[in-house]
């Protein structure tokens, strides 16, 4: 599959150290990057402002990074460009997807201009779990782990994934804020954050802002984290049949509820805005939109008749080494 750099990154310079277009394979279980389609990409319109945002909140600190479900490697990629990376670690829950991932990473970052010198890691499992024991403390971890549990086996599974779904074999205690809300990874992965990054390290997590943004706050919080919103922006609904149908699916069942907005909404809406100017002003953007949400009954109905839906995207920033009353007491 080609990359072109500026199409693909949405960039308006040339790249400082990644090659102007490259090629990476895609195994069948990864989820396909829409490098034809980048407002419909996560990497492209979610990842990629949020770590260029962070770069300039602190400027030259990560140097250690780590990506949890990488998929096809386009984000460690872009990673490599924005940062001074000493150690790059990629994760993925299917071996045959992260060594994909691992080829990719290793021959457009091994190549590139200035990132001879970067240790590149990975390792699949479940969650966070793949970086422990392995002694490396990160700056910074970034995850865009899936939303909505189905029941399936992974055989079953392989053909019909998207990046929304997972398969529903949780065991662990959650706190009614994250099931209610579809968010019990997002919860679980910051817990796990706290053993695996450096003292003034941070965990990037990118949740589809299908519900109110108070709410994604209220779960990092009662993951005992300080938690802000880092960046807000919005994307294309990808898959808009499974995807919006599985959250109807679990909406119908008292979830929720979750909601959508039209595309020709949301570009009027963000317009002008950087993904971190927008975060800044979340609250008042998010009342903006109020009057043109619409739940996922009323959203798929639209899709149906033929109106592009598209959703909010919530990076929020959150610092397990800061507890919430710690937190407290120095911002609020």
């Amino acid at each position: 599959m080609p990359v072109d750099f500026k199409t693909y990154y949405r960039s308006p310079a040339p790249p400082k150290k990644l090659p102007s277009s490259f090629e990476i394979e895609i195994d069948d279980s990864t989820y396909l990057p829409k490098v034809d389609e980048p407002t419909t990409d996560w990497v492209s319109m979610v990842a990629t402002p949020a770590f260029k945002a962070y770069n300039d909140l602190r400027p030259g600190e990560v140097r250690k990074f780590a990506t949890i479900g990488t998929g096809s490697g386009l984000d460690a990629i872009i990673a490599s460009e924005i940062y001074n990376l000493d150690h790059l670690a990629i994760t993925d829950l299917h071996h045959n997807v992260l060594g994909t991932a691992a080829r990719n990473v290793v021959s457009v970052v091994g190549a590139s201009k200035g990132t001879g010198s970067t240790i590149i890691s990975a390792a699949y499992g479940d969650l966070l779990t793949p970086l422990l024991g392995a002694g490396v403390k990160f700056d910074l971890i970034y995850e865009n782990l899936p939303n909505i549990p189905i029941e399936a086996t992974e055989d079953e599974i392989t053909a019909g994934q998207t990046s929304a779904t997972y398969i529903e074999e949780r065991t662990e205690k959650l706190p009614p804020i994250a099931q209610k809300n579809l968010l019990s990874l997002h919860f679980l992965a910051i817990k796990q954050a706290d053993a695996l990054l450096a003292p003034s390290g941070h965990i990037l997590s990118s949740i589809g802002g299908r519900l109110p943004v108070k709410d994604i706050i209220a779960m990092a919080l009662a993951a005992g984290v300080a938690a802000q919103v880092h960046t807000y922006t919005w994307k294309e609904q990808s898959e808009p049949e499974e995807v919006i149908g599985g959250y109807v699916h679990h909406q119908k069942k008292g979830l929720g509820p979750f909601h959508w907005y039209p595309v020709e909404v949301l570009k009027g809406v963000f317009q002008g805005l950087s993904a971190a100017e927008a975060g800044a002003q979340v609250y008042r953007l998010e009342g903006e939109l109020e009057a043109h949400k619409l739940d996922a009954v009323a959203a798929y109905d639209s899709y149906k008749r033929g109106v592009k839906m598209g959703h909010t995207v919530v990076v929020i920033r959150s610092s397990p080494r800061i507890g919430w009353a710690s937190f407290y007491r120095r911002y609020i």
